[in-house]
């Protein structure tokens, strides 16, 4: 009977290698045969699922990008039902906000500054997957709460604070803490 390889489960295993060299000696310093050796499998394996460094940093950002999101849902299934559109765009929010969870604010930093250097990863990034209409649905739980405020505008503002908040937070010159404190401030400013 031929055994059955789990691929999603293979290819994370790669991932958490990535991470750990990463933690240890930095972006630099992975290489796919270092990456092979650190995950405990072949080189040939390694390749046979990413032709790349940048093919493994990309899948190891749609890992987190995929967690963040189950978080959400979490979260968002946790609130108390009727829920207010403050209580839905708060969780939402609040949980883009980067914590210090060492993968992810690392993964986060090398994936920003290999963009400075090859802008196409961008386009790469999530390609082919849905992608949630994080500014529309902001825009729209605003409009509910606050019909005198102009809410595409409140919601640009917030996931422009959000972008910031992850660049600071991502490059060390912001804690989690402090990032999560300043979007509950401006949380609390646009829903008054």
């Amino acid at each position: 009977m031929p055994k059955i390889v789990d691929h999603e489960a293979r290819r994370r295993e790669i991932a958490e290698a990535l991470w750990r060299i990463t933690r240890s000696d930095g972006w630099e310093a992975i290489t796919l045969r270092g990456v092979a050796a650190e995950a405990g499998v072949s080189m040939g394996l390694v390749q046979h699922y990413f032709r790349s460094k940048d093919e493994m940093l990309l899948f190891a950002l749609e890992i987190i990008v995929e967690d963040v999101r189950a978080e959400i849902r979490k979260v968002v299934a946790a609130l108390p039902e009727p829920r207010t559109p403050r209580q839905l765009v708060t969780a939402v929010m609040m949980e883009l906000v980067p914590r210090d969870r060492p993968n992810e604010t690392e993964t986060a930093a090398v994936f920003m500054r290999r963009l400075q250097l090859r802008p196409e990863s961008l386009a790469r990034l999530g390609a082919g997957q849905p992608q949630p209409d994080l500014r529309g649905m902001v825009a729209d739980q605003i409009r509910l709460a606050r019909p005198d405020i102009d809410a595409d505008l409140a919601a640009s503002g917030l996931i422009a604070l959000l972008e910031g908040l992850l660049f600071v937070v991502v490059t060390g010159q912001q804690s989690s803490a402090t990032a999560r404190a300043v979007m509950a401030a401006q949380l609390d400013y646009v829903f008054n």
